[in-house]
């Protein structure tokens, strides 16, 4: 497995896009790969990053009555069984089942996330479209995440900075992609903040996997050329939600 394709890998899973047999195998892994089980702790720490982006913002009058209505209306979970209890051990008092440290490290991470980007604070309570791809964006000199792209099958894309990028005075970040190379990179918009930000990009073809996603410096307002022309920042390649 390449770097690439285990930082994609780590990225779900400190999303928390992972789940049963696939979770399980990818943490059976991170126990036999100690350098794959540092990436995903530096990762789950970098995620944290997030946080710092979120701008903070009025929650609307009643959301809480709204919220208590929508858990309401939910199907209710049965009880729980008492052999599915986990028992203590009377002389250490430790659980005999015991959450994974990688998996504890997703949850946590998956919590700043959802207490960072303000989803309770949104103004509706449907729930939010899938993305149908995401890449992580990693910097070509330490190998370090920079960004997460989520692409959305309406062209738009949500970019979630996960580290500040050093940008002089007359000079703009500008996100571009790959759709083939009959094609070539296609600009889906510029940054004015370095904060999750939603971009609309031109009408495109689904992102297909290994979709080339990056990030470079250009003369402020954008590239003159309509074409990449300063250095890239972070790149990376799409890979496919699980539900898409």
């Amino acid at each position: 497995m390449s770097r690439d394709e285990q930082m994609a890998k780590a990225g779900r899973f400190v999303l928390g896009l992972m789940e049963g047999l696939e979770a399980q195998s990818f943490e059976a892994e991170m126990q036999a790969d100690p350098a794959l089980a540092a990436m995903v702790g530096k990762l789950a720490k970098t995620m944290q990053a997030l946080d710092d982006t979120a701008e903070p913002a009025a929650i609307p009058k009643r959301m809480w009555d709204k919220i208590e209505t929508r858990i309401a209306a939910l199907p209710q979970e049965a009880p729980v069984a008492a052999g599915n209890v986990v028992a203590f051990d009377r002389a250490g008092g430790k659980p005999r089942r015991t959450v994974s440290p990688w998996r504890f490290a997703a949850m946590a991470a998956t919590a700043v996330l959802a207490l960072g980007l303000g989803y309770l604070a949104g103004a509706r309570l449907a729930a939010p479209p899938e993305p149908v791809a995401f890449a992580v964006l990693l910097n070509e000199s330490d190998a370090m995440p920079g960004a997460i792209v989520q692409a959305y099958a309406d062209d738009s894309v949500m970019l979630r900075p996960l580290r500040g990028f050093d940008v002089p005075d007359g000079k703009i970040l500008q996100v571009w992609t790959l759709p083939d190379r009959e094609t070539g990179p296609v600009s889906l918009g510029t940054l004015s903040r370095q904060a999750a930000t939603r971009l609309q990009g031109p009408d495109l073809p689904l992102p297909h996997e290994g979709q080339l996603y990056e990030i470079t410096l250009e003369p402020s307002p954008g590239s003159p050329t309509g074409r990449p022309t300063g250095p890239i920042l972070v790149k990376g390649y799409a890979r496919f939600s699980p539900s898409s």
